[in-house]
């Protein structure tokens, strides 16, 4: 799901600043110390490991926090999870809480492979490249410190520090496969989670962000402390880039793998018209290929029809796997439809801006504000170009 970076709010100055040092071997040892009393403040090893499923009830947002369901934020929101790797984000029948029905947008890991769905559109893609190790390393079931050396992660102890102007006690966890290491952040005194940082591509896609998630509430679940509101702020900026907030969290009512694995899908129309590009892409066509298929679409189709939704998809979805010229091929293709559009001229800059050609955003954002877009983010973006070296 593709969404513009979130309002800037007033944060503390991020200052970190370890106090202390010690020997290697001390270090081995307060690690151990470290992560055995925050695992018994989650709950401790026998009641985390009954857990064997989760399922979140709630809202989702990106943006401040202090929007009341406006802008991006999104209720009735179902994040579900098992043991061993397994994550569903959305609705589909099989889960109560869903009330028998599929949620509009859903996506999956089943273990092995991630995989995308927008149900209305019937449009199903397997994940790629940072998408796919977003949605692998995102379906770990437990945090990384619970059983890390036999998960076969490295931890480190890295002292008291202060982040957010919280005081806590950090441990890094590193996860070799995914190519991630996420610090947490200890209360000093219960050894509760507090908060844990990592850089992640947001989006799944262009340069990682250096970002902190802050857990603002938890809730007890069969004897388990699990966060039920977190905000994600951007380290380097301030910016908030999303949240949620869980009203609901059961354990242990999901006991088939099969609700991870995608469904039987047939798309139709423009949907399997962007499709169809897409997998000419990934077999290496050429731009000139890509866009044929369009044409052809084009000239047989109803020319009223509204191909803006499936072919902005599209082009974000080439921006995932860095495919610059294709991806702004088809953005282009967009502006020749709908010229006075300044939503196409947004998402034109937020290509420039993964490709880091500071030059060509500046006059894609200015284009979309001459044609009256009263997007905050899109005011934001340029005024910190202008400020830009």
């Amino acid at each position: 799901m593709v969404r513009a970076f979130a309002l800037l709010v007033c944060v503390p100055a991020i200052l970190i600043s370890p106090l202390a040092s010690a020997a290697t071997a001390q270090h081995a040892t307060t690690v151990d110390r470290v992560i055995a009393e925050a695992v018994k403040a989650m709950g401790g090893e026998k009641n985390i490991h009954r857990i064997h499923s989760l399922v979140f009830k709630g809202f989702h947002y990106e943006g401040s926090y202090k929007q009341e369901f406006v802008g991006s934020r999104s209720s009735n929101s179902v994040l579900t999870r098992m043991r061993p790797d397994m994550r569903l984000v959305g609705c589909r029948p099989e889960i109560d809480e869903c009330d028998r029905k599929w949620g509009g947008i859903v996506e999956g890991f089943d273990g092995e492979k991630g995989w995308e769905l927008n149900w209305p559109k019937q449009r199903l893609i397997f994940a790629v490249n940072k998408a796919e190790q977003a949605l692998k390393c995102g379906a770990a079931f437990d945090p990384l410190f619970v059983d890390y050396k036999r998960r076969g992660f490295l931890a480190t102890y890295l002292g008291e520090q202060t982040l957010l102007g919280v005081h806590a006690v950090a441990v890094s966890v590193t996860r070799e496969d995914c190519q991630q290491t996420t610090t947490y952040y200890f209360d000093p005194i219960t050894y509760v989670l507090l908060m844990q940082r990592a850089r992640l591509p947001v989006h799944a896609r262009g340069d990682t962000v250096d970002m902190v998630e802050v857990i603002r509430q938890s809730s007890i679940v069969n004897g388990v402390r699990i966060p039920s509101r977190t905000e994600e702020i951007a380290v380097n900026t301030g910016d908030v880039l999303g949240g949620a907030e869980w009203t609901s969290i059961t354990a242990n009512t999901i006991g088939d793998e099969k609700i991870f694995a995608p469904p039987e899908v047939h798309p139709q129309g423009i949907t399997a018209v962007v499709l169809q590009m897409l997998s000419a892409s990934q077999n290496n066509s050429s731009i000139s290929q890509i866009m044929e298929i369009y044409g052809e679409y084009r000239a047989r189709s109803d020319k009223n029809e509204d191909v803006t939704y499936d072919m902005n998809w599209l082009a974000y979805e080439l921006l995932k796997v860095d495919k610059y010229d294709q991806s702004e091929a088809v953005f282009r293709q967009i502006i020749a439809e709908n010229p006075t559009s300044p939503r196409a001229y947004e998402n034109l800059a937020e290509l420039f801006l993964q490709n880091h050609d500071s030059a060509k955003a500046k006059d894609a954002l200015q284009r979309a504000i001459a044609l009256g877009s009263t997007d905050a983010d899109t005011k934001k973006k340029l005024e910190r170009l202008d400020e830009s070296p």
